[in-house]
Formats: structure tokens, sequence, C-alpha cells
């Protein structure tokens, strides 16, 4: 949070409001609301809202920030997203609870189970293969090591991945997300905050959406269909009509190796089935026409609320220009941030950032 501020250069006894979010299961919903801004040191008077919509509660809270400015009610609103996986001592248990309890809870179905649902669908359709896998996991690890503010900053070899320990096949254990601590902080003001003294990122357009909660009323597992309608409402509010064209930079959220593809498919990146092509061209990488997930993305930092604050964070900081220098694209003007969340990752959130002023 500190650190936030600083690169603003907005005091935080300016703040009005401040939105975090907490997740049933990890920790008790109204934590936040009662100790964070005593000790953040704000006082009793600054309103403090909860956000707990499950997965997606880190990507929400710009959203509700956002929401709050764009209707007159706040002129500065804190986000704060902490470290929602701190002292859980059965951290796995917690997530496999995920999964609905009275239907597919007695299956023995867990969270590793519930991913690789979209895994073993898409590699029958598309025929994905573990050398597909393996080319996505290592391309966010060579990233990653670049970024100072990843976690699992050491890269990988396509054997490494292929070999690792099986959890629910197709999936290995390096395609998968770490645990991690960390926190995230943004600041969300009105376009005419002149006391910011940052370039700053203004928020074009964005939006959310859900599909059914049950596995049974998914129609196509293969397809991230819901994330694909989502894009093209938020594309419209921006005018994007050439997504490859149009974007600088990317930040999806993509906890298991095999949803990155199908992300860029949804998003209107690559045709249906076209996502591993994308990435093995170079495209997604630095130098590329869509540098993706510079960050190095979940696989290598996760750490619940924070980790999914983090792609807007990031897709942020690269219009601001001031993303880290060994990840930041150069000259980026637009970018894309994305988090997902719930049993099947059936509920999408997405913001279009441009740097203010950009046309």
């Amino acid at each position: 949070m500190h650190a936030c501020m600083e690169h603003s250069g907005v005091a935080l006894s300016s703040v009005d409001a401040v939105v975090t979010g907490n997740i049933d299961g990890f920790e008790g919903t109204v934590l936040g609301a009662k100790h964070l801004t005593r000790l953040l040191g704000l006082g009793p008077h600054v309103p403090v809202i909860v956000i707990n919509t499950g997965g997606t509660t880190g990507g929400n809270l710009m959203q509700v920030a956002a929401r709050m400015v764009r209707a007159g009610t706040h002129r500065r609103v804190l986000c704060l997203g902490g470290p929602t996986f701190y002292g859980s001592s059965d951290l796995q248990s917690a997530i496999n609870t995920n999964s609905p309890m009275i239907i597919e809870q007695p299956l023995g179905m867990g969270a590793y189970h519930m991913g690789a649902f979209a895994a073993s669908a898409y590699q029958q359709r598309y025929g994905l293969t573990v050398e597909d896998l393996a080319t996505v996991v290592v391309s966010d690890h060579t990233k990653a090591a670049r970024n100072p503010f990843a976690h699992l900053r050491y890269q990988v070899t396509p054997e490494d991945v292929i070999n690792g320990r099986r959890l629910s096949s197709p999936l290995t254990m390096p395609m998968v997300c770490p645990v991690s601590v960390s926190a995230v902080a943004m600041l969300v003001s009105t376009p005419d905050d002149d006391d910011v003294t940052t370039t700053p990122a203004l928020i074009r357009a964005m939006g959310m959406s859900a599909d059914p909660y049950l596995g049974g009323g998914k129609g196509d597992f293969s397809q991230i269909t819901n994330l694909a309608n989502l894009a093209r409402r938020v594309y419209a509010q921006a005018d994007i009509r050439e997504p490859l064209d149009d974007f600088d930079a990317v930040e999806i959220f993509a906890p298991y190796a095999h949803m990155q593809p199908m992300q860029l498919e949804a998003l209107g990146f690559a045709p249906f089935g076209g996502g591993v092509d994308l990435i093995r061209s170079g495209a997604t990488d630095a130098g590329g026409v869509l540098p993706t997930n510079m960050s190095g993305g979940p696989k290598c930092t996760n750490a619940g609320v924070a980790g999914e604050l983090a792609p807007y964070a990031y897709a942020a900081l690269q219009v601001m220009g001031d993303a880290p220098e060994e990840v930041q694209v150069p000259g980026a003007r637009r970018s894309l941030g994305h988090g997902t969340g719930g049993t099947f990752f059936q509920f999408d959130n997405l913001a279009i950032f441009e740097t203010y002023g950009s046309k």
C-alpha cells in the first residue's frame, strides 16, 4: 500500500474509501473491514467495502472502486488485495471444497480434477499434447525469471514439466499455479486528479460475467464461451475491432497451463484451437505482436486475492510506462487485464487500460 501511494504521489490521508477482499473458507469475510483502517493508519471514519466473489474477488476490487469513482460518490478509492493463502493450515482441502457439495463433491472431485476437465476436453477436440502444455509453462517461467516481483524466478525445461508429479490427467504439478504470499494495491481516482504525479492509466472499458455454477450446466469445456461473450461486450465499449493489432500488452489469469491458449482464443487473439500455435510462434513473448503475461502470470506467483488483482496492476503499469524495467513493453499504450475464478472458472472480469490522453 505504501509503495502504491508513493508511486501515485497522493497522500494516504486523502483516500475516500478502501475496497478490499476476503474469500470464505480461507479467512473471515469481515476481517479486513474490522481491522484494516486501523492497521493502515487511516482512522475510524474511512469506509471499507469488503468484496467476496470467490476466485474473482481480486479482479472485482478494481471494478467496484472504478464504479464508485464514476458514480461521483468518491474521488479516490484504494484497492487492496491481500495474501489470501497466508496462514492456511490445509490449503488444498479448503480449495477442494469449491466443488459443489451436493452433486460433485461426493464423486471425490477436487480443484485439480475440475481444472483438468477443460484440459481433457481441449485435448480431445483440438489435439492438445503434453508438449504443448510444457511450451506454455516454459514460456511463463522464462518471463517470470526477468520479473523482480515474481515468486518462482527459475526457468524450467519441457522435460521438467512433462515429467513432473502427475495430478489429474493431463496435468502435472509444474502445469498448475503455486501457492505464495504477496499483496497488491491500486489507487483509482478521477481523471482530473492533478495531485497524481505519475502518468495515469485510463480505465477505458470493463465488465464482469458469469456462467452456470454446476459443471453439468456448461455446454462445452473445450471453449471458454463465457469469456468470449464478455470480451465482445467490453471490446465494443472501447471500439476494439482487431484485438491482435489493438493491444500492446495483455495480462490474463491462467493458473493452469491449458487455460492460457484457451483464454487467448476466447479473447479473439487466435481462432479456437489456435492458441498454442500463437504461443509457439513467439507472438506472446517480449518483442512479439502480443506480449502476454510478461509478469510470468499466476503459474509463477499466486496469492489469492492479490494474485487476481495483479493482472490489472501489471496491465495498468504497462501503459503508465512504470512496469518493472525487465518486463516493460516499450511504448505500450493500450493493455488488457483479466481475472477468472469459480468451480470451473466460469466467472470472468476484464478491463482495458490506455495511457491517459491517448486515442
